[in-house]
């Protein structure tokens, strides 16, 4: 007789068959969450993907603020319902936001100063996380499972670059991501949410070198 535990992969790779068949990869729409200052100049990438840069204007940042990352879920977001029936725990939430803070400023500092105080080219980044789902790690050790992607975990989030003493919004990104299925970050609780926003970090570089000609 099966046990509980092959009951339960059964289970999801008989609905991950499914999501393949009627959803494609069953990838979530991308949702607003409310926190940033403007979302008018956001342009849609993907269906997971609206960003906003002024390359130009970000050029003339040298110095950065980046404050502490935010949980503001989006209407619907899983992270709620887990919340709300006790199973997403406070020092989770906490470790996640700690983390990708801890992310931006490790992708920044480096090259450019991260500074606590408003001035002349100096930007803020604020991030807020708005969802993330945790790795099922029971299924992404099974070759079959990660193949289609089911057991893999992720995070949503919304951040702006914003001029420290107008607010000017430099930059804005409100997008969803999923860990990959090529990596080994499933193999932990968090490992593919944190894995996103270890890309999210490399990203922010990315754009602020590109700026800055480098």
């Amino acid at each position: 007789m099966c046990n509980a535990r092959e009951e339960k992969i059964k289970r999801y790779l008989l609905v991950s068959v499914c999501l393949l068949m009627f959803n494609g990869c069953g990838e979530q729409q991308i949702q607003k969450a409310g926190f940033l200052s403007d979302y008018s100049k956001l342009q849609a990438r993907s269906d997971t993907s609206l960003r906003y840069i002024s390359m130009r204007d970000l050029s003339r940042y040298s110095k950065f603020i980046v404050d502490p990352v935010q949980a503001h879920f989006h209407t619907g977001s899983k992270a709620i319902e887990k919340r709300t029936e006790g199973k997403l725990k406070q020092e989770d939430l906490r470790d996640l936001q700690n983390y990708m803070h801890e992310a931006m400023v490790k992708a920044l500092s480096d090259r450019y100063e991260v500074v606590s105080r408003p001035g002349p080219g100096v930007a803020r980044v604020r991030v807020a996380l708005t969802d993330f789902k945790k790795s099922e790690v029971i299924l992404n050790i099974l070759p079959a499972a990660k193949v289609t992607g089911v057991g893999l975990g992720g995070a949503s989030m919304e951040a702006e670059i914003i001029d420290s003493q107008t607010g000017k919004q430099i930059g804005a990104l409100v997008e969803l991501q999923r860990g990959s299925r090529l990596s080994l970050d499933g193999l932990s609780k968090w490992g593919d949410a944190k894995g996103v926003m270890d890309k999210w970090a490399q990203s922010l570089r990315k754009r602020v070198d590109e700026a800055h000609g480098y």
